[in-house]
């Protein structure tokens, strides 16, 4: 009996203590989320080059924190995350604070020998630097109910989530449309005419949110931020539509217009970022929200073009330098086919036929268009087969004539303009497949269309231009008209473009373009409907963190 009654006792508090430990384990995985939570929101207002700044990001850990523990009682002690203000220092900062059962600490930077970091070695491209880190850890004391049966008290899970500012490059997220401009009002604007609708939508696709993003501060430039100027502007007329749409039901994904001009940032004017009016009458879907930072043109030129550091952007420091080990493909495409002279094995196109072509011409493989001047085709077909293309002028196709270059591909072909425009007249036709173009010091300038497959351009689907349909760094005016159900697929880059016009009467349906651009403008009916593709596309870091411990 006296056995018995011992292994009863014994039986009795292990069965206890596992309830005890069950709490103990829920209350470990509470914490683990409310930390990478915490970590997470509070990393992405830490400064992605010199970490200073992190007040924010400790007051919104805070607050994190509180909204996602449960039991945190009526009194609390709140971090002093003024000790965060300022430029970081070389050595850790760190913040306790308490509610409840709970202990917190807020730690920022977090050095590589900090107890958050240990377990796996540090990786300086994911890792980054001990100022582009935030560091939250919960602590919970928890009294054992059953398990003082045999003589234990109390445990105390701890958990601990370390994140940083600044994803890799080729993270990020699906951004259709990104508007560079760092500065001016007007960046991206609609103004309508006449009674049809003006208007550029980007859709969702699949459980893929529509985005938009504006780098612009609204600070200063031309056109200035004055009286009726905005970062975003619909301009007061129900024609005129700016929108991204939602994931559909069940999933139902909110879209996003992010704004740069509304995030506290030093300089930006909040004021300027959109029309309160044009989000009240829809104008304008959904209500543009903050960008901690500027976007930046970085994603682009760390895939395409790789440097350990770039110039700044129209006088704003904002690209950090690429970290992949990629080659600078661009830089190694101007010194293959920049000129001057033929590049090897290419054929000469002066010594066989006219700069000025009417009549139907069909060739294959790798020319250099050695017309100055321009290369013109009026009236006739020119098709292009198989091959990269170089012209040391301009390129132009007039009235009905029509121009078709890899049109039945079976690999990815480089068109690269020395000198010199790309023009479409109205009623002509260009069709590129599977086609990168690099315009050295040119502009795009397309003219209407009146066929079905007036304008298709398509970038190329393997190799170093991947995805990339154009890259022109040229400070002009870009300008598409309207075109009888246009196809582009591909990223289109053009960072100085001041602006990029969409203008016309016509669809400009867009079926998986993705647009990077300083300025970008529709006008006279222009209708831009953008339905991005993932696999067509470069991702941009819009949120800019990651959990990395």
């Amino acid at each position: 009996m006296i056995l018995l009654a011992f292994t009863m006792m014994l039986l009795l508090g292990v069965a206890a203590l596992a309830i005890d430990l069950a709490a103990l384990r829920y209350d470990l995985r509470a914490a683990q989320l409310a930390t990478d939570a915490a970590a997470t929101a509070g990393a992405i207002h830490v400064d992605p080059v010199a970490g200073s700044d992190a007040q924010e990001a400790c007051e919104v850990a805070w607050s994190y924190l509180l909204e996602n523990l449960e039991d945190e009682g009526p009194t609390n002690v709140p971090p002093n995350c003024a000790n965060f203000s300022g430029s970081c220092p070389g050595t850790e900062r760190t913040e306790p604070a308490s509610a409840g059962p709970y202990s917190f600490e807020i730690v920022h930077p977090v050095p590589n020998a900090h107890d958050f970091m240990v377990g796996q070695p540090i990786n300086p491209d994911i890792d980054g630097g001990p100022c582009q880190r935030l560091g939250v850890s919960v602590e919970r004391t928890r009294e054992y109910t059953f398990g003082r049966v045999i003589g234990f008290v109390a445990g105390t899970p701890k958990a601990d989530s370390v994140a940083r500012i600044a994803v890799r490059p080729g993270e990020g997220e699906l951004v259709p449309l990104l508007v560079l401009e760092p500065t001016q009002c007007e960046a991206l604007s609609v103004r309508g005419g006449g009674t049809a609708n003006t208007y550029v939508v980007v859709d969702s696709f699949n459980d893929v949110p529509g985005i938009i993003a504006v780098d612009s501060d609204g600070s200063s430039g031309t056109p200035s931020c004055g009286s009726n100027k905005y970062t975003i502007h619909a301009n007061d007329t129900t024609l005129n539509w700016i929108r991204a749409l939602d994931v559909p039901p069940p999933d139902s994904v909110p879209s996003a217009i992010l704004s740069y001009a509304l995030s506290g940032a030093t300089g930006a004017n909040a004021a300027r970022a959109f029309e309160e009016d044009d989000v009240i009458n829809n104008r304008i879907y959904p209500r543009p929200t903050p960008t901690a930072r500027r976007i930046t043109r970085a994603a682009i030129d760390w895939r395409y073009n790789c440097h350990t550091s770039y110039p700044n952007y129209l006088g704003i420091v904002e690209v950090d330098g690429c970290t992949t080990g990629d080659a600078p493909h661009i830089d190694n495409l101007r010194s293959l086919y920049g000129g001057p002279g033929s590049p090897a094995a290419f054929q000469q196109w002066s010594s066989t036929h006219s700069c000025s072509v009417t009549g139907p011409i069909n060739v294959t493989g790798n020319w250099l268009i050695d017309c100055p001047g321009g290369f013109i085709v009026q009236d006739g077909v020119v098709t292009f087969g198989p091959g990269d293309l170089v012209f040391e002028g301009g390129v132009e196709v007039r009235s009905f004539g029509e121009l078709h270059i890899n049109p039945s591909p079976s690999s990815d072909h480089i068109v690269y303009l020395r000198s010199g425009d790309l023009e479409k007249g109205a009623q002509s036709t260009l069709t590129m497949r599977q086609i990168f173009v690099y315009l050295e010091s040119g502009r795009v300038g397309f003219g209407g269309g009146a066929g079905t497959d007036s304008l298709v351009w398509i970038a190329p689907l393997d190799g170093n231009f991947e995805d990339l349909a154009l890259w022109a760094e040229a400070p002009l005016q870009f300008e598409i008209k309207g075109q009888a159900g246009n196809t582009l697929e591909g990223t289109f880059f053009t960072p100085f473009a001041d602006p990029f016009s969409l203008t016309g009467q016509g669809d400009q349906l867009q079926t998986a373009a993705q647009f990077l651009t300083r300025r970008l403008e529709l006008s006279g009916q222009a209708q831009v409907f953008m339905t991005p593709d993932p696999d067509r596309s470069t991702k941009l870091p819009i949120r800019g963190v990651m959990l990395i411990r």
